[in-house]
């Protein structure tokens, strides 16, 4: 969830048009290229899984956000999937579950 200070920001024309061409670009990697609307983080780990999130490498803050520079370039665009956002936030891995036979939850490797 956007800060509120950023709320706006997140909903503009130019954040929507950029996030929505640097989703659908094939990104150029030491790993491959990386298909359109692909996490990131996920194919340098030899994982195909859907992007949900563009992230901003430097953190946006209220001091940097009205800089093109850092709030509307590819170079500060990294696409993940949320589990990778949660990561690149945190340093810590999401719990995964799923469910047994019966129903019961159960926690995955």
């Amino acid at each position: 969830m956007a800060q509120d200070w950023a709320v706006a920001f997140y909903h503009s024309p130019a954040w929507l048009h950029n996030r929505k061409l640097y989703m659908d670009r094939v990104i150029d990697s030491p790993f491959g290229l990386i298909p359109p609307r692909m996490c990131e983080r996920c194919y340098e780990n030899g994982i195909l899984k859907p992007a949900e999130v563009v992230h901003h490498k430097v953190h946006l803050t209220p001091q940097n956000i009205d800089d093109p520079h850092v709030s509307l370039s590819f170079d500060n665009f990294q696409r993940l999937c949320q589990d990778c956002h949660a990561f690149v936030h945190t340093g810590y891995e999401p719990p995964r579950y799923t469910f047994g036979p019966d129903g019961e939850v159960l926690k995955r490797d």
